[in-house]
């Protein structure tokens, strides 16, 4: 503990008195001994106490974000004498406690005469009146000598010159972004509360919380008697019992009626700006509510330097939606569509989307998604509209043309070929409903480009239903790459090789810019052709460009993008480039099964593109399961005849591999056979005999016996060589 804590406290208490009003400068008593559960804020500490040329340091932060406990650690640590100022409340007028610059000068040249350095510091200074306020400062900061500080806590912003003082570099502050805890402090303080949590959990909960002290002690007093304490961590909101109880009390009366009323209308909007506020609102002037708010609550966060955007504390703005749906039901559904349509005028789809779904407006929601679903599809964000399509049910979905046909072409690019196949019929059947709707028109592509690409009748009807889309489709629709490189993969399957290749390099061409996925998916379909006429140069040269506009766009991990990565392993596997050929071979399984078996043909086609790389690669085993399951796929395409070609090229490669590789003095008998199934195991001959219900001795034999016929000299090298022949599973 420094001397200052200790030392003798009689001669360091002043009072200085004028027209009834007082300041005190006196020791705190709290700082005796440090508040049990209070974790230690080293850092900030750190700073104040070597930030000797700030004349005045400022804490500004709600309640909550230990502001006091920070001012008395700061007084246990610092070395010089601190002492705490008692100034009159805002509650009192003025005028009649306009304390006299003489009699502040007196106080602190009082404490001047004490103390060569000093920290004067003064709590809950929103409390005080602004005009006493200003005059002690003022006059403070031109008594102190160098190496003192007058110290300001506050929750709301000091009515003070402080970009005076900040450009004299006379000013050090403490703002909320210094005073949220770190994963490591929140453990502590966690642990202390009775809540333990692992790492991850923590994390999530800092996250949750943004950091705030207050905040997380209530939340650990919410979750610690909670089963799986982990998983609440997910489900906390601001309308928890205990946190909104402390708005209530804490923070909440910090606001005027008007404040308040503002605060929770805007909180339906993410980022809150003067003309989207009034638009929401209705009103004029919100640009001075915002700036009034954000001095009276740093709760209340700006978004860029010029402090023209902003943003709710989420938590805090999770308490006062809550506060409105208790008070207006009704209200949030009108400020969203308010939302909607002032984003929707001004370009901002996701934004507009999003506050047609908070409002529950199916009609609204799929009117503007259905206008966007090709971008948001083929651009790798179909995440964003499976969260928004989460929000309605299913009978919702289905009762919605446009709505539907979004959730179909999503559900399709998800692999969730059940429900686009259930989506795609209610669309259809809404759109039967009502024949005379404005709307039908523009909605009839997006059904034709989804029935395309199902293709339940086959080949021929994919053809035909694309081939149509295109003639009536106008050229700068979205749709019209989708159904270019539908028609031209209908072509390419039924054989037509010459016009498959014109259409894919057409919608490739109109797709590069606003569609990539589409456009990769075209080029990826055109290697293919390339490969077939056993150019790999070509292949080459599109599956190249199938990788950069993939990554371009970052839609690496889209599942849509298997068949390109199907295409470049094929084609890096035949060039010898192994290394990456692997990694496109890895990432293709796992992007087709996020797609289960997705769409007949697409499954096929890529599922053989992956088979051949498997085979450049020596992979067996793999080749064979890819085979196999393209062959189940290919089954339920009538009329593409490409397939047949591609399975007898690999089969026949399988079976030449196969036979070269048990070329010897004899062939395997059953009962080696049997033995060399047991050697990948880690078992030993007498272990394996005992399974096979035979001597160890006869074990041996065989064993023995299996690698001179496989031409192995080690048990490792006779798994390796009977996994290449294929002899041997997974």
């Amino acid at each position: 503990m420094s001397p200052a804590a200790t030392a003798p406290t009689s001669r360091l208490r002043s009072t200085s008195k004028t027209a009834g009003a007082a300041i005190t400068l006196e020791p705190d008593p709290r700082i005796e001994t440090p508040g049990e559960g209070l974790v230690s804020r080293s850092a900030v500490v750190r700073r104040l106490t070597t930030a000797t040329g700030g004349k005045l340091a400022v804490i500004v932060a709600p309640p909550g974000y230990g502001k006091s406990s920070l001012l008395r650690e700061w007084s246990r640590c610092d070395q010089r004498r601190f002492l705490w100022l008692a100034l009159p409340d805002r509650d009192s007028h003025d005028r009649g406690l306009d304390v006299t610059a003489t009699a502040v000068r007196a106080a602190v040249r009082s404490l001047r005469s004490e103390a060569r350095k000093f920290v004067l510091a003064l709590d809950d200074a929103h409390l005080v009146a602004p005009g006493v306020l200003r005059l002690v400062v003022d006059v403070t900061m031109e008594e102190v000598a160098g190496g003192s500080t007058i110290a300001l806590a506050s929750r709301t912003e000091p009515m003070l010159p402080l970009g005076r003082w900040r450009a004299n570099r006379q000013l050090v502050e403490v703002r909320v972004d210094d005073l949220v805890m770190t994963p490591a402090e929140a453990s502590i303080l966690l642990r202390r509360a009775g809540l333990e949590l692992g790492s991850a959990a923590v994390q999530a909960l800092v996250r949750r919380t943004e950091g705030w002290p207050a905040a997380l002690y209530l939340a650990a007093l919410s979750m610690r008697d909670q089963a799986d304490a982990a998983e609440a961590v997910s489900d906390l909101r601001g309308d928890d019992h205990r946190l909104a109880e402390y708005f209530r009390d804490e923070v909440l009366p910090g606001l005027s009626a008007n404040q308040m009323n503002f605060a929770v209308r805007t909180s339906v909007l993410d980022e809150l700006s003067a003309p989207v506020c009034d638009a929401v609102l209705d009103c004029q002037g919100s640009g001075r509510t915002l700036t009034e708010l954000e001095r009276c609550s740093a709760l209340l966060r700006p978004l860029d330097r010029a402090h023209g955007r902003y943003r709710w504390h989420g938590l805090f703005r999770h308490a006062l939606e809550f506060e409105m749906c208790r008070s207006e039901p009704d209200l949030p559904r009108a400020l969203h569509l308010r939302a909607s349509s002032w984003y929707h005028d001004r370009g901002d789809s996701d934004q507009a989307i999003s506050h047609a779904v908070r409002a529950h407006d199916p009609d609204v929601a799929g009117d503007l998604l259905c206008a966007d679903i090709v971008a948001y599809v083929s651009q790798g964000r179909n995440d964003i509209v499976q969260r928004w399509l989460a929000w309605f049910s299913q009978e919702e979905l289905a009762g919605h043309a446009p709505l539907a046909i979004s959730a179909a072409y999503s559900f399709l690019a998800a692999g969730d070929l059940a429900r686009a196949r259930h989506c795609t019929v209610a669309a259809a059947a809404a759109m039967e409903r009502w024949p005379n709707d404005p709307r039908r028109a523009s909605l009839a592509p997006g059904l034709a480009a989804i029935e395309a690409m199902v293709a339940p009748s086959g080949v021929a009807g994919m053809a035909q239903a694309a081939a149509s889309a295109c003639d009536i489709e106008p050229r700068d629709s979205p749709w019209r790459p989708i159904h270019l490189f539908l028609h031209g993969t209908a072509l390419h399957l039924s054989g037509d090789q010459a016009a498959a290749e014109a259409l894919l390099g057409e919608a490739a061409d109109l797709s590069a810019a606003t569609a990539p996925i589409v456009s990769s998916l075209c080029l990826a379909q055109a290697a293919m052709i390339a490969i077939e006429r056993r150019d790999w140069d070509a292949a080459a040269d599109l599956t190249d460009r199938a990788e950069s506009t993939i990554e371009q766009h970052g839609n690496a991990e889209c599942p849509l993008s298997a068949l390109a990565c199907a295409a470049c392993a094929a084609v890096r596997a035949h060039h010898g480039r192994a290394d990456e050929a692997k990694r496109d071979l890895r990432r293709g399984i796992n992007l087709l099964a996020a797609l289960g078996d997705f769409i007949p043909w697409y499954g096929a086609e890529a599922r053989m593109l992956l088979a051949r790389a498997s085979l450049g690669l020596a992979d067996v085993v793999g080749a064979r399961t890819l085979l196999a399951e393209a062959s189940r796929l290919s089954r339920r395409v009538p009329g593409a005849v490409i397939f047949e070609p591609w399975f007898d090229d690999a089969w026949s490669y399988l079976d030449t591999l196969a036979e070269t590789s048990l070329a010897g003095p004899s062939s395997l008998t059953i009962a080696e056979l049997r033995v060399l199934r047991f050697l990948p195991s880690h078992r030993s001959f007498r272990e394996i005999a005992i399974q096979l219900g035979v001597s160890a001795n006869t074990v041996k034999t065989q064993a023995h016996a299996v690698y001179r016929k496989l031409g192995a000299a080690s048990r490792s090298e006779a798994v390796a060589r009977g996994s290449d022949a294929g002899l041997l599973g997974q």
